[in-house]
């Protein structure tokens, strides 16, 4: 019995509306790829996943389509979400592997209790025996390594590519919080647009995503930055340059931080009520994870805004698929964390 077990393998999964990671029980994470599939338009075939898939997005490539099958972090396109989770198992297997014994997959804290179920219904028709479901905002108080059951307030902001998550836990639990539909995909689209109105000029999407990381900011930097972008001109078909400066790009992307930062002030003023709590608040500051948290300047950005400390751990965009791992490794200890 004990060979047939170890054919089974135990995995934890975050996924994203931008990117998946996987984490393996006594390996750990074993994949991060992006949340995208490529099908032949003419028989709906899937011929790409994850990277493979985004390289073919990037290029024009006739008959083939692609498909991001998540929107705001719940499952948009079931079927498409099913064939990636799917093919990017299978990137992780071995030829000794036959299947999944348990399986720990996150979901945002806003989900309504029909995309709870199609995220479970989800996890069990790729395979998985068992199915523990935990909100990001657990994960990611886990992947950082705070005690959650101890009484004690803890702030997390988790800003990922579809949705933001806010929250306040003490005792295991959310004590306020917030989940927006706001995250760095909308900050990526404004940039698209903004060339494409200003300049007539149609760039990539990762090209837009570069842009966002390299001078992107959400508070000004002690030396402004330029960048030479290419595109292709929409009314000559050519390609064509253009310069465009930090500046800009700060005010292009202020729109969705700004309401990010409102939501973590509402949050905090749900707390006036729990006075113990906002003092905790006050002396350990924000914890912030998610793709979001590597926009450069957005920890001085929260503390102008809210006068609090703004703590960034390493590797921010690993933090709640860690979270996960460690639940997986330690089920019984995180029990009152997962709903089965």
């Amino acid at each position: 019995m004990s060979v047939l077990n170890n054919l089974y393998r135990d995995l934890a999964i975050d996924v994203g509306t931008v990117n998946t990671l996987i984490f393996i029980r006594g390996i750990g994470i074993v994949l991060n790829e992006p949340s995208i599939i490529a099908r032949e338009s003419s028989t709906g075939k899937v011929v790409a996943i994850g990277n493979d898939a985004l390289t073919m997005h990037e290029k024009i490539h006739p008959g083939i389509i692609t498909i991001r099958p998540l929107s705001n972090g719940a499952i948009s396109d079931y079927e498409a979400t099913k064939e990636l989770i799917k093919g990017l198992i299978n990137k992780t297997k071995t030829q000794f592997s036959i299947g999944i014994h348990r399986m720990v997959i996150s979901m945002p804290s806003g989900i309504t209790a029909v995309e709870k179920r199609a995220v479970r219904d989800f996890a069990k028709t790729v395979g998985a025996q068992k199915v523990y479901l935990v909100t990001d905002i657990m994960a990611a108080a886990i992947g950082i390594g705070l005690e959650i059951n101890e009484p004690m307030g803890n702030m997390i902001v988790d800003i990922g590519g579809g949705t933001t998550e806010i929250a306040v836990i003490s005792l295991g639990g959310v004590v306020s919080g917030e989940s927006l539909k706001v995250g760095g995909t909308d900050m990526t689209s404004l940039i698209l647009r903004y060339f494409r109105k200003a300049y007539n000029l149609v760039i990539g999407d990762s090209r837009a995503e570069n842009i966002k990381t390299q001078i992107g900011s959400a508070y000004r930097l002690d030396k402004e930055m330029t960048m030479t972008v290419r595109g292709v001109n929409v009314e000559s078909g050519l390609p064509s340059t253009r310069e465009i400066d930090s500046v800009t790009i700060r005010e292009i992307i202020a729109p969705p931080i700004n309401q990010i930062i409102m939501a973590i002030k509402k949050s905090l003023e749900v707390l006036v009520i729990k006075p113990e709590i906002s003092v905790d608040i006050l002396d350990r500051g924000l914890f912030l994870v998610g793709g979001g948290a590597l926009i450069n300047g957005i920890d001085k950005k929260i503390k102008e805004e809210t006068t609090l400390t703004v703590h960034i751990s390493d590797d921010p965009q690993t933090i709640v698929i860690r979270g996960l791992g460690e639940i997986l490794e330690n089920l019984e200890k995180h029990r009152d964390i997962y709903t089965t």
